[in-house]
């Protein structure tokens, strides 16, 4: 897809600093690293997307795949988790025999790099390589989210570290409807990094702490608030946890 092909531009571009591009989505992930322990803790993992495998820091898989189309990720992912297995791959056409996994997961988004055809591909071939009550989580943009209305009014384009490319959000309702032959165990909005590391980083500097930890548990306390109505689908992206029937 062409759309892939300008993403993958971008993964080459910063490949070896893509934890700084990405520190304050990368921050704010911690009510999906709850979610990946609880789910995914003690099973074979497929890892879509894996990128440069740092998920790997997160949770405690008994066996751990991951795939990625872009080869300087994949570089960086060898260099850091040496004893892992790492191979390149197309999330539409993923190279496993039926029912291999027990768990899989793809994060940050990756599914909005494809177009409706290209996750409907996608979805199918998740629902293939899992065995019988297998566990996804999947995530990708969400449109609703009040932060995401400058890319719908731009098109579904971005322009980031001068590389312009386009993503494919979804609403709770599309998300839930594409997943045809798995059961949804749970569908909610995270990622609340809309607000500026700055006045943080400053804030701790003069208070003599870590801005990172600083910064994470802001993040948390918006991603503990869900339960509030209008802040349900505040965040900016969407992570669903869905079991195959």
């Amino acid at each position: 897809y062409t759309e892939t092909v300008q993403s993958e531009r971008l993964y080459k571009k910063v490949a070896n600093r893509y934890n700084a591009v990405f520190e304050r989505a990368i921050l704010a992930e911690g009510r999906l690293t709850e979610l990946t322990r609880q789910m995914l803790d003690g099973r074979r993992v497929l890892d879509l997307a894996c990128g440069n495998g740092r998920w790997l820091e997160r949770f405690d898989p008994e066996g751990y795949v991951g795939i990625d189309l872009n080869e300087q990720m994949l570089s960086e992912a060898l260099t850091h988790f040496p004893g892992a297995q790492f191979v390149r791959g197309d999330m539409t056409a993923i190279p496993f025999a039926d029912q291999s996994f027990e768990g899989l997961m793809s994060m940050f988004g990756a599914m909005g790099h494809l177009p409706l055809e290209g996750q409907q591909k996608m979805i199918a071939e998740i629902h293939r390589v899992l065995v019988p009550g297998g566990v996804a989580i999947l995530t990708n943009g969400n449109m609703i989210s009040p932060f995401a209305l400058p890319v719908t009014i731009s098109g579904n384009r971005v322009k980031l570290e001068g590389i312009r490319f386009r993503v494919y959000s979804t609403t709770p309702q599309r998300f839930t409807r594409l997943l045809r032959g798995f059961k949804l165990l749970r569908l909610e909005s995270y990622d609340y990094s809309f607000i500026p590391m700055f006045p943080v980083k400053f804030a701790s500097c003069l208070l003599g702490r870590d801005y990172q930890s600083d910064y994470h548990r802001l993040m948390d306390i918006y991603g503990h608030s869900t339960f509030i109505p209008s802040l349900r689908w505040f965040g900016k992206q969407l992570v669903a946890v869905c079991q195959k029937a």
